[in-house]
């Protein structure tokens, strides 16, 4: 056999194991003639070769799950990574082959809205944009919260021809955050209690910020704990209040005005001088508020009433 002969055969043999989905040994010394130029391609194929398939193998079993969609009618699967039945529990061959679509494992109250950004997006020209959460069913029944980053591939004259979604479980990161915001709903009404310190009469301490919705949440406590109680007075005290701002002096004004609407006087106590510069600040000065230095004296003035 001659040194053409046993070269081509080399070739030919590692063209066939790439086409196996093998990665063969490249080719050593190349020659430099024409022969050698095809020596040095199929190398470069073999590389090529073995860095895409190090690529499958990270989706094939970590974390992400990878999909490619057409962009036809339906959104039809031309690859998803075999991880995908560890991420919902189906086989791999039921989603691959498009017998169980994607949308099918999307909770139908999250659907509209995953359908509505891949349009959007697709109409403005992305050419990539991440998902709001949504939640994926699994074979048992169990909803998954999803992160979903999509790509958006088109060809020359712009044209979509398909989808790139890059998906991950994050379930335990939403129920974690879900816990945290319940824990912090605890603690918001914790360091605002309202607290019957004699007979008609509400005191609430602010203690730390009083801005957006937990300003909202303690006006709609101390009014509901007004209308159940009947009390003639409601005292807040602001000796713990840290942070400060317009925001802040507004929202305790239209609590005042909705506690006198129920009937009932309102007395802040506890005013720091900045308090007292930003309600003049505002002009407010003239309007009915009753201020006092100290929780004590807040207290004797309602009793004495």
């Amino acid at each position: 056999m001659s040194d053409v002969e046993s070269r081509i055969q080399q070739i030919v043999r590692r063209v066939r194991s790439i086409a196996d989905a093998g990665i063969p040994e490249p080719i050593g010394a190349p020659g430099d003639d024409a022969l050698g130029e095809l020596e040095r391609e199929v190398n470069r194929l073999i590389r090529a070769s073995d860095a895409r398939l190090q690529e499958r193998l990270l989706f094939a079993v970590g974390p992400v799950v990878v999909f490619r969609w057409q962009n036809r009618e339906g959104w039809p699967i031309e690859y998803v990574s075999p991880n995908v039945a560890t991420l919902t529990g189906y086989p791999l061959e039921e989603i691959a082959s498009g017998r169980r679509s994607y949308a099918s494992l999307i909770h139908e109250a999250d659907l509209p809205r995953v359908f509505e950004e891949v349009t959007s997006n697709s109409k403005a020209g992305a050419s990539w944009f991440v998902h709001q959460p949504y939640r994926l069913l699994h074979a048992d029944g169990r909803a998954l919260w999803i992160a979903d980053y999509t790509v958006i591939l088109r060809d020359d004259r712009g044209e979509i021809t398909h989808y790139f979604g890059y998906i991950m479980d994050i379930t335990d990161q939403v129920e974690q955050m879900s816990r945290l915001r319940a824990q912090e709903q605890v603690i918001e009404r914790i360091s605002s209690p309202i607290l019957q310190v004699g007979r008609g009469v509400l005191a609430v301490p602010v203690l730390g910020g009083l801005y957006g919705d937990r300003a909202a949440r303690v006006t709609e406590d101390l009014l509901s704990a007004i209308s159940r109680t009947g009390a003639r007075t409601a005292i807040l005290d602001l000796t713990g209040l840290l942070e400060i701002d317009t925001a802040t002096v507004e929202s305790l004004l239209r609590t005042s005005r909705a506690v006198g609407l129920l009937g009932c006087r309102c007395v802040l106590s506890g005013i720091s001088p900045m308090v007292a510069t930003l309600i003049v600040k505002l002009g407010l000065e003239a309007q009915t508020l009753t201020t006092v230095a100290t929780l004590q004296d807040a207290l004797e003035l309602a009793l004495r009433s």
